[in-house]
């Protein structure tokens, strides 16, 4: 059972009291209104409305008789589902719905794939992993002990700065340096101008290596297929793409 919106009137009627009850009646191509065409939907269907040239899916009820196909163009098709939640996402081809993906578009009836939009997409996704490696923690040893050290840019630009005064201060050691523990507590440290250079040689190469990982993965996205952009799984090409590097 499908009915399609074809006209639109304001009509009224009277009530048994003699009342004036004004209401939308919606009547089909065959003229048939909307109130009694309900009637003929199967009781156990879930009923799509969507609208037909977009094909968006506009409400859904198993009861035919809370949509209200009040525009013209609205279509009530029945099929059996049991998705009765709402999803903006949501339209309805060739009789199924379907759930658009961003990188998605509707045109003559069929999906078609946006490849520039996916590709862009993927590459915002590899920049913000590239940031994510680049500034990940890394074990360093002093003295003995192991901690974690924090590879952000402030933490680069600070351990260049004590680096340059104590070169110019002709210091060969730097008191309390905070590290980390893997249980996140702080530990501080006394570093020689070995230890610094050394740490931040260990910087600069976990930037390059993000770096580096990511402009390999961007560069590569051309050559894939459609197939292969809709199944791209940023996080995973990424890691595995980080330690081959």
């Amino acid at each position: 059972m499908i009915f399609k919106t074809n006209e639109i009137k304001k009509e009224s009627t009277t009530d048994d009291l003699g009342n004036t009850i004004n209401y939308v009646g919606m009547y089909n191509e065959k003229g048939n209104i909307w109130y009694e065409e309900l009637k003929k939907f199967k009781k156990d269907t879930l009923k799509v409305m969507y609208n037909k040239d977009t094909l968006q899916v506009v409400s859904k009820s198993k009861d035919a008789s809370f949509l209200a196909p009040t525009a013209v163009g609205d279509v009530i098709e029945e099929i059996e589902s049991e998705d009765v939640a709402i999803n903006p996402s949501q339209y309805f081809i060739g009789g199924k719905l379907v759930e658009l993906q961003p990188y998605e578009a509707i045109k003559n009836g069929k999906i078609v794939f946006n490849k520039e939009f996916r590709i862009d997409e993927i590459k915002k996704e590899l920049y913000e992993l590239r940031l994510e490696y680049d500034a990940a923690p890394f074990e360093f040893e002093v003295g003995g002990k192991k901690y974690l050290q924090n590879n952000r840019s402030i933490d680069q630009s600070n351990l260049t700065r004590i680096v340059v005064m104590c070169q110019a201060m002709k210091k060969t050691e730097f008191e309390n340096w905070k590290f980390y523990t893997k249980d996140g507590s702080e530990k501080y440290a006394n570093l020689t101008l070995q230890d610094m250079m050394k740490m931040a040689n260990i910087m600069q190469e976990h930037t390059t290596k993000a770096m580096a990982t990511e402009t390999l993965l961007t560069h590569n996205l051309e050559n894939l297929t459609d197939e292969e952009l809709k199944e791209y799984n940023s996080k995973d090409r990424y890691e595995k793409a980080y330690k081959n590097m």
